[in-house]
């Protein structure tokens, strides 16, 4: 009788072990990490933004804009980053100019930092006072790259608003730029992180 058992779960194991180790993992993955909770936003792969609409131990029903989607938790644990928008506090956005490598002096750069300071200073409930400018990327024929990043006070949960803010940054930088000088300058992108996260 005990071989007969014994052979009863080795096959057992072989026909269901797969299901069982992934509806284990899943049920980690939901209530030992709770990553996120009916109602969320989030982001999957830093490419598309979902509110979780449903959650259940194998699958889980996604809303991207009106288009709901069925999809395997086991899916989700594999896709990285997952950002939960609703759970975050703050989101970091970037805007790139081109502008003429002659310009770029250390002088230069103090005044549009002077310059971009004040005007994050007239809305402080938008953006946080820290900020930077990367300016070590060369582009032929003869232009730097100059990156600006700076910090949203609230979620990128908040679509709509991130647009407004991010739009009004930068048109700030290309008035900054050029008041110092820079009259060609090329917006080459505008994107949007949470954390260290692109989510473009």
């Amino acid at each position: 009788a005990w071989v007969g058992f014994t052979t009863f779960l080795v096959g057992f194991s072989f026909a269901f072990g797969g299901a069982v180790k992934n509806a284990f993992e899943n049920f980690l993955f939901l209530l030992g990490g709770h990553p996120f909770d009916v109602g969320d936003k989030i982001f999957l792969g830093g490419t598309k933004r979902y509110e979780v609409k449903r959650v259940a131990l194998q699958t889980m029903e996604l809303d991207h804009f009106g288009e709901l989607r069925v999809v395997q938790n086991s899916s989700v644990r594999a896709i990285e980053p997952l950002v939960n928008l609703s759970r975050s506090k703050s989101h970091w956005v970037t805007c790139d100019y081109l502008v003429d490598a002659r310009l770029v002096t250390e002088e230069f750069l103090e005044k549009v930092k002077a310059d971009l300071a004040l005007f994050l200073k007239k809305d402080p409930e938008t953006y946080q006072q820290e900020f930077r400018i990367d300016s070590y990327e060369f582009v032929p024929p003869e232009k730097i790259k100059l990156t600006l990043m700076l910090t949203m006070r609230f979620s990128f949960e908040h679509l709509n608003r991130s647009r407004i803010a991010q739009s009004k940054a930068g048109i700030a930088f290309a008035q900054v730029l050029h008041k110092h000088g820079a009259k060609y300058s090329t917006v080459l992108e505008f994107s949007e992180h949470v954390g260290s996260m692109a989510v473009r």
